[in-house]
């Protein structure tokens, strides 16, 4: 941590430290509206205080567009430098108070759209342990930078292969052919290999056309009914009878609207990853929750009548 003293020292700094931590949240922000939210302080506080701290460094730090606002040059030299000191800051404050009990502060989640309900599962039960915590979730497909502070946890169905992450193998995703319990079974037999070709399908399309269930779905009905962009509209859609889909089990198992088809043959595969930054794994709030949520996931895969004990 000295070294890293050393590299600010040089900047002869007369700002509030709470500024500097102020700005480090800025940086991870597309506007100081959201800033606000997330820190439970009015825009005009944010927009004051980053004054205050510009006046103290002498130079803008940020800059204000009418799309939101972007790190100058010198406010990204800046944050870079603090960064690392704030987290080892607060890891070292935590470690020597003994404060695993009384966790506190933000945590980004970012999982599929599919994985939501189960999400906010794990979310609300960590929370009944540890209320000062604040949960920012994304719910989305696209590429993370972790080392941009763009999420503290992810879940993902591809191991990724950047350097300076901390990947964690959670297990296998089951997948499952699906149809409505609304519709008369009878339709659905015999339930041999030409049973999907009898039926049509539903898909997602767009940007996820070419995941591996809906190019198998696609290539096995006898005609795609629907596409949708999103796994819930997918699900909805089967609950009407719009057509079949193919569903992970963990999202469905309890869904009396649906009924499982078939494992069919050559079903797509597929395993989920828990994904951290190796600078921020440590933090207490960090790892209990990727601890807890490994656990939630990996229950929700489980077989009937084993559980593993979530960690809060």
């Amino acid at each position: 941590m000295q070294v890293r003293l050393a590299s600010l020292q040089n900047l002869n700094l007369k700002v509030n430290w709470d500024d500097l931590r102020l700005l480090i949240v800025v940086a991870g922000h597309p506007s100081l509206l959201e800033v606000g939210r997330v820190l439970g302080i009015a825009t005009t506080t944010v927009s004051r205080r980053i004054a205050a701290l510009e006046a103290g460094v002498g130079a803008q730090l940020v800059h204000r567009t009418h799309v939101g606002t972007v790190l100058t040059a010198a406010g990204k030299t800046l944050v870079a430098a603090l960064e690392p000191l704030a987290l080892e800051l607060e890891a070292t404050v935590r470690q020597s108070a003994g404060a695993d009990s009384q966790i506190e502060g933000a945590i980004k989640v970012s999982v599929a759209e599919g994985l939501v309900p189960l999400t906010l599962e794990a979310i609300q039960s960590f929370r009944t342990a540890h209320p000062g915590v604040v949960f920012e979730l994304d719910a989305s497909h696209r590429s993370l930078d972790m080392g941009k502070n763009e999420a503290d946890v992810a879940v993902r169905m591809l191991q990724p292969k950047s350097d300076g992450l901390v990947v964690r193998r959670i297990g296998p995703v089951h997948f499952g052919v699906y149809m409505s319990s609304q519709l008369p079974l009878a339709r659905f037999v015999p339930r041999g290999a030409g049973l999907l070709a009898r039926l049509d399908g539903v898909v997602l399309g767009g940007e996820l056309a070419g995941l591996k269930e809906s190019v198998w779905l696609r290539s096995r009905v006898r005609a795609v009914a629907l596409q949708t962009q999103t796994l819930g509209s997918l699900i909805d859609a089967v609950r009407r009878g719009i057509g079949v889909g193919v569903i992970p089990d963990e999202l469905v198992r309890v869904d009396t609207r649906l009924r499982r088809l078939c494992d069919c043959e050559a079903m797509p595969r597929k395993t989920l990853w828990l994904i951290m930054h190796q600078r921020t794994a440590k933090l207490p709030r960090i790892r209990l929750f990727a601890d807890h949520m490994t656990a939630h996931l990996r229950n929700a895969s489980a077989p009937a009548g084993t559980t593993v004990a979530p960690e809060v």
